[in-house]
């Protein structure tokens, strides 16, 4: 028993790479087309050449024991970033690979590492300098090589690029992890399988998942980048190597199924191919988002605490109320918003609202709507008015100059009646253009009991509802005239 049981060991590094050799076909980005690999050394930036100089660069980030040139392309040996080059919808972008080392057995960088070089190496290729516009098309473990890369975005100094980034397309990226990861953990030196085990038991891709959705939550009215997310439906070789459980991550839309294996999801076999079509739409539906955003506002908590009947702006402050700074503006720096018209319905009541600071808006207006209900003592004589407070708030402007803004001050009775549909009605002029923007927002409460709001970045499509909640103050009282003969 012993010797069998030393024999065994012996041969178990040579079992090992065999049965790694075995799991291959379902974790590689494609292997299975030969073309010729365009790009340069590894973790290059490798930028197809181009006419003119465009100001928009689609990136594809390859996955697991993948390459720039194998992972995209078809049976027919045309490569996805050669069918986009030859689409005319696409020809004021410029097309790019990435490049990173993803070996079989042979130990190399971790997921971390490589995230670290690819982002190094965007920035020493000047991409966002010379692009006003990036899109990422990655497949599975490329998507999070990607998604690290625009964490590390996500600070102060560096926020500015990661605007920048307009829309990462996530196909069949494992976000939770892929089980014949760990199997290949087992089996080879390659630290990339380690960091893709399943999340339930992998620190570092819950922490990447945490990191990304406070990225996206921290947007506010930025927008970028979005977010969109595709996974495979049909096995390879009998194993669905990232189905929908797996790639579950946050997505500014719902997960899209296709009806293709982990490996050709990304070989699309023409430009009618159902993921072609559908990353062409996500990517013109960034682009268009990018180059309409005109009017930026966020509602966000004010850093008080105030105490239980502490008159405020005239207002006997209590448990419920909350304030709010309301912040309105115009970013470009160029173009004016002409006829601006805001109209909140905020999910509460509003006790007291004002403008703390303008800077570059002409005609500003602003108000709260009012109901008053006159009780009468003769066909020509008030005796008693009850004004009502409202969750409506009124907000004009005759023009917003380039790079303006305007803060306010709102004071929101967040124990009182809620509102059922509450959301956001815009709309402007940008310059002197005829025709007129008009949005509609819907206005989320993120948590009920400390009163924090979210205005959502996408506009709503089609009918909507809307609530107008009143709320009556202390009646007030006049006295009565004596009659006249």
């Amino acid at each position: 028993m012993f010797k069998k049981g030393l024999a065994l060991k012996k041969r178990a590094p040579a079992l090992a790479r065999f049965l790694g050799l075995l799991i291959v076909p379902f974790l590689m980005g494609g292997c299975f087309a030969r073309g010729p690999d365009t790009s340069s050394s590894t973790g290059a930036i490798f930028i197809y050449p181009t006419q003119g100089t465009p100001q928009k660069l689609i990136l594809f980030v390859h996955g697991l024991f993948g390459d720039p040139s194998t992972t995209w392309t078809n049976l027919s040996g045309e490569s996805w970033p050669q069918l986009i080059i030859q689409d005319s919808a696409f020809r004021d972008f410029a097309i790019g690979t990435v490049r990173y080392e993803t070996p079989l057995l042979n130990r190399t960088s971790g997921i971390e590492e490589v995230a670290t070089r690819v982002l190094r190496q965007l920035e020493d290729e000047d991409v966002f300098k010379k692009y006003r516009e990036v899109y990422f098309i990655s497949h599975s473990m490329g998507g999070l090589v990607v998604k690290r890369s625009l964490i590390k975005l996500g600070r102060a100094k560096q926020i500015e690029k990661l605007r920048q980034v307009k829309a990462v397309m996530y196909i069949s990226t494992p976000a939770q992890g892929a089980d014949l990861a760990s199997l290949g953990s087992w089996m080879s030196a390659n630290p990339q399988l380690h960091d893709m085990r399943p999340a339930d038991l992998n620190s570092y891709l819950q922490a990447l998942e945490n990191d990304w959705n406070d990225l996206l939550r921290d947007r506010g009215n930025d927008l970028f980048p979005r977010s969109y997310c595709a996974y495979e439906t049909k096995s390879t070789f009998g194993t669905l190597v990232v189905n929908r459980i797996y790639a579950v991550t946050s997505c500014d839309q719902n997960a899209h199924p296709v009806d293709e294996d982990h490996v050709n999801i990304v070989k699309p076999a023409n430009s009618k191919a159902d993921i072609y079509l559908w990353v062409k739409a996500r990517i013109q539906e960034a682009g268009d988002l990018a180059r309409g955003t005109r009017l930026q506002y966020t509602v966000s908590r004010s850093p008080y605490n105030y105490k239980p009947g502490l008159k405020v702006e005239g207002v006997e402050w209590k448990e419920g109320y909350r304030e709010y700074d309301l912040t309105v503006r115009n970013p470009s720096k160029t173009e004016s918003l002409v006829d601006v018209r805001l109209r909140f319905q905020f999910p509460w009541i509003g006790i007291n609202s004002r403008i703390s600071f303008q800077q570059g808006c002409d005609g500003l207006a602003f108000a709260g709507d009012t109901d008053n209900t006159f009780k009468l003592g003769t066909a020509s004589e008030i005796r008693r008015v009850i004004p009502y407070r409202t969750n409506v708030l009124q907000i004009n402007a005759n023009t917003m100059f380039p790079e303006s803004v305007f803060h306010a001050k709102l004071i929101l009775n967040t124990g009182g009646m809620r509102s059922e549909h509450p959301i956001m009605d815009v709309s402007y002029r940008e310059g002197r253009a005829g025709t007129k923007r008009s949005l509609i927002y819907r206005m989320t409460v993120l948590n009920e009991r400390v009163g924090t709001i979210r205005i959502e970045p996408e506009p709503l499509k089609g009918t909507h509802e809307a609530s107008i909640i009143m709320q009556p103050e202390e009646p007030i009282s006049f006295p009565a005239r004596q009659q006249t003969r």
